[in-house]
């Protein structure tokens, strides 16, 4: 069982993990009754900016947080995917594994609601983390450092979300001023 996070790699296409996202997509897409309402491919494996763990990020809306248990866990299940029993803040996190022995992750879903605070945050993030270089220079240089630093996955992605906190509201606090 991994401990800590994976490696990094800085991939060469934007493409690399487009099939891995696709794939995702028309599952949560397809899935009968599906409360998904959007899906969003984001993160380090859809652009090659910084370095990144090869773990395909989604972001999933659906109407309620109360619309997961309709998901139906039991055939995303059979995808490998799994919920993620964390305290999560106003989502959901499930994942997807390469196999349950090494739990090695090779998919995340952050589901949130539509229209909400955190979805627009998500969306926040990956516009400042594509088009702002110093930004992408700042990213790139902490989640070195975090890498180096975390004895843990859960230390790594806890300083990972306080970086997105601290930036969203560096960002909220600049759009104020205008």
């Amino acid at each position: 069982m991994l401990k800590k996070p994976q490696s990094f790699i800085q991939l060469q296409s934007s493409d690399d993990f487009k099939p891995n996202y696709i794939n995702i997509q028309q599952l949560l897409i397809h899935l009968l009754d599906t409360p998904v309402q959007n899906v969003y491919h984001i993160g380090g494996t859809k652009q090659t900016y910084y370095e990144t763990e090869p773990i395909v990020d989604v972001l999933v809306t659906v109407k309620s947080l109360h619309d997961i248990t309709s998901l139906d866990e039991k055939r995303l299940n059979y995808h490998q995917i799994y919920r993620l029993h964390h305290q999560y803040k106003k989502k959901v996190m499930m994942a997807q594994f390469e196999d349950m022995i090494s739990l090695k992750q090779i998919a995340r879903l952050h589901i949130v609601e539509q229209n909400s605070q955190m979805l627009y945050d998500y969306l926040t993030v990956e516009r400042l983390l594509s088009d702002h270089t110093s930004i992408i220079e700042a990213f790139q240089s902490f989640k070195c450092e975090a890498l180096s630093n975390a004895t843990s996955i859960k230390i790594y992605e806890n300083s990972k979300q306080q970086w997105f906190e601290d930036l969203i509201s560096k960002h909220q606090h600049k759009e104020n001023r205008i």
